[in-house]
């Protein structure tokens, strides 16, 4: 069975155990029969359970009853998907650029992406080297501050920065590169940290 794996993405376990079944055909009671000839004793409500949400199978019960129903991408059909934006602006490594006007596309997120990443950003210039450089992807989780000396997406004066924040200003890993300043009245703000 290759169903349309987006279909599956905002359905709850149970819904998506009753809909691999039913895309394969198999009622609830050819479902049981089929399980107790893979050696599971499993009565028709446990089935029904399942389906609705009140319990969960175990896995050897969830693995059989894809093995059963034909579900070739077992992670594909069941593991939550996660969609993030990434920025079209970049966050400057270097002078500096809006993020708020700027578009977006939407990703969806891989294993390979932090779980606690929010968004995501291009780097742009080289200020933020060795560790970030020019035209790399960073994951994001927001929060409303940092501590001195994590690195983070900020908002200062009306553009957008990958920096580490120091005490009273944005500091560059490139040591050709002056901390900014952040003055008492300027418009500052923490977009998060960033985490990948």
């Amino acid at each position: 069975m290759n169903p349309d794996i987006n279909i599956y993405n905002n359905l709850s376990l149970g819904e998506k155990l009753k809909k691999v079944r039913k895309e394969a055909g198999i009622s609830r009671a050819e479902l049981v029969a089929l399980l107790k000839k893979n050696g599971l004793d499993i009565k028709p409500y446990t089935v029904c359970k399942w389906e609705t949400g009140a319990s969960r199978p175990t896995v050897e019960a969830f693995l059989a009853i894809c093995d059963i129903c034909r579900v070739a991408d077992i992670r594909g059909v069941f593991a939550p998907k996660r969609r993030l934006r990434l920025y079209d602006m970049p966050a400057s490594a270097g002078a500096g650029n809006y993020l708020e006007q700027s578009g977006f596309e939407v990703f969806e997120a891989d294993g390979l992406v932090p779980s606690d990443a929010d968004f995501a950003i291009r780097v742009s210039g080289d200020s933020m080297t060795p560790r970030f450089v020019d035209k790399q992807v960073v994951f994001v989780k927001k929060q409303p501050d940092l501590s001195i000396g994590e690195i983070g997406v900020f908002y200062l004066g009306g553009e957008v920065f990958l920096k580490k924040l120091g005490n009273g200003c944005l500091v560059s890993l490139n040591p050709l590169y002056a901390p900014i300043p952040i003055g008492e009245d300027d418009d500052f703000r923490v977009f998060g940290k960033v985490v990948g």
